[in-house]
């Protein structure tokens, strides 16, 4: 054989059955059974080097095959694991005498426990963990459990060490500290390194066997993810290190999904503006008489076709604004002008959409100053928040605008009579493809990106987007922007109801 494999020592063809198909499915490497125990034993001790990864044992065999089998194992430098098909402590002990890695029980209702447990063993050899421990007997005892279930080990005997291992050491997927340690403890170093490492997934576990029960308190409220009290058991800490491994690669695989997305929607957003403008532009052009005279039929397709292309527009701009958000890359960039003339111009475009349900707009802007924003970026904020005011309202009802001017902050307030917002659903209002419980009245189709967007222009102009409403009774979407754009910082307005 020239790949490493799974050997498995057993003669019991259905335990034999469900490890060879399940560990070839989940960890991609073949596993062969050998049912005598002799013949396993002597290919452990005499074959390869590295030609197992490791050993699977069933302690059905007789007491002196299991032991002959240990200590091939521990000959040929292969780690094994014991299989019973039941826990009894008897089992557990014999494991342990024998040096197993583990006891794994291997349930006829659940077969693939063993190809899982196997699978987890060999991902653990590509997972890091640092000992932070000034009793060097304790670190090397950490080290020698944590390798038997193929961890990878670094150790530091102090809290300065550590912190530079971390430095120097970006794949340390979890950090067991100890409490009583010399300089800094470990609660302190549990702060220190939330505190330098905050954009990283990273497990913190404490250890302690001096210090009060009620330590484990304080490291969990300082960042820790989990408290082992000296002494444990071996599984005990194997189960606490691989539950906080497995949560940071969880997190760690929602980032790359993610990514994934937020690349996908850039690409998307991308490809989709240039085909939709076109198509735009071409039924202009038919709409404006270029191409010849049209019938009114011709006249009206075109116009649903140019109508289609402006809402594919709005949605590839849409989601490019959302990925720039997420990125941190929505600059804007800000000119001086005049935001009562910009929101009178975006009232007029919505005011086609609201006439196909009899929606009225109803308009108060007073005139005030030159303010610097980006108008490209306000206009989408205002068109996003006067569609979605149209999009929730009922047919033949006001939606309102009304525009005033705090002491330092300019204030525009749009609010519809629709079903508003309830309160147990405000707090996910902002976040990009959220559906609430309201619907829109007329079936409009909707991502769920535009308030989403609305929050991260007004924040990018330093200013601030709330909503007020009582469910029943319609909901108003307000936004303060500073009359001066000096920068990012937070405004507060009050918002007063027309």
């Amino acid at each position: 054989m020239s790949d490493p494999r799974i050997l498995l020592a057993s003669d019991n063809p259905i335990l034999a059955s469900a490890v060879v198909r399940h560990c070839g499915s989940l960890s991609g490497l073949g596993a062969v059974q050998i049912g005598n125990p002799g013949d396993a034993a002597a290919l452990l001790a005499d074959g390869e080097p590295a030609q197992f990864l490791l050993c699977v044992v069933d302690l059905a065999l007789p007491f002196e095959a299991v032991k002959a089998l240990a200590a091939a194992a521990t000959v040929g430098g292969v780690p094994w694991l014991a299989v019973a098909d039941c826990y009894s402590p008897e089992f557990r002990d014999l494991a342990q005498d024998l040096d197993a890695i583990d006891l794994v029980v291997a349930e006829a209702e659940d077969p693939q426990s063993v190809a899982r447990f196997v699978d987890r063993l060999l991902k653990n050899r590509a997972v890091r963990i640092l000992v932070v421990e000034d009793s060097a007997f304790m670190r090397l005892f950490l080290r020698r459990q944590l390798r038997r279930y193929q961890f990878r080990v670094h150790m530091a005997g102090s809290a300065a060490v550590a912190l530079r291992i971390l430095e120097q050491r970006p794949d340390i997927t979890a950090v067991i500290i100890d409490y009583d340690m010399p300089g800094q403890n470990g609660v302190e170093l549990t702060r220190t390194i939330r505190r330098r490492f905050r954009q990283r997934e990273v497990c913190l576990i404490g250890i302690s066997g001096k210090a009060p029960r009620s330590i484990s308190a304080e490291f969990l409220k300082s960042g820790g993810d989990d408290y082992l009290h000296k002494p444990f058991e071996r599984e005990e800490l194997y189960c606490r290190v691989l539950h906080g491994v497995e949560a940071v690669e969880r997190m760690l695989e929602i980032k790359r999904l993610e990514r994934l997305r937020r690349m996908f929607l850039s690409m998307l957003a991308h490809d989709l503006k240039s085909p939709a403008g076109g198509i735009v532009g071409a039924a202009n052009l038919i709409l404006d008489g270029v191409c010849g005279e049209i019938g009114g039929e011709v006249r009206e397709m075109a116009a649903v076709i140019s109508q289609a292309g402006r809402r594919l527009c709005t949605l590839a701009s849409n989601m490019q604004d959302l990925t720039r958000l997420e990125t941190g890359r929505l600059e804007p960039a800000l000119v001086a002008s005049r935001l009562d003339a910009l929101v009178m111009e975006r009232v007029r475009l919505a005011e086609a959409t609201a006439a196909g349900k009899g929606i009225r707009l109803e308009v108060r802007v007073p005139e005030v100053p030159v303010m610097l924003f980006d108008p490209d970026l306000l206009a989408r904020l205002l068109d996003n928040l006067l569609s979605n005011a149209v999009k929730f309202s009922p047919a033949k009802t006001l939606v309102r605008l009304a525009l005033w001017t705090t002491d330092d902050a300019v204030v525009v307030r749009v609010s519809d009579e629709g079903p508003g917002v309830l309160l147990e659903e405000r707090h996910r209002l902002f976040r990009p493809f959220e559906r609430l419980s309201a619907k829109p009245t007329a079936g409009e189709k909707s991502l769920g990106l535009g308030l989403a967007i609305a929050e991260g222009i007004v924040a990018a102009h330093g200013g601030r987007i709330w909503v007020e409403s009582d469910p029943g009774q319609g909901a108003a979407f307000c936004f303060s922007l500073p009359l001066v754009a000096s920068g990012p910082s937070v405004q507060d307005a009050d918002c007063i109801c027309s």
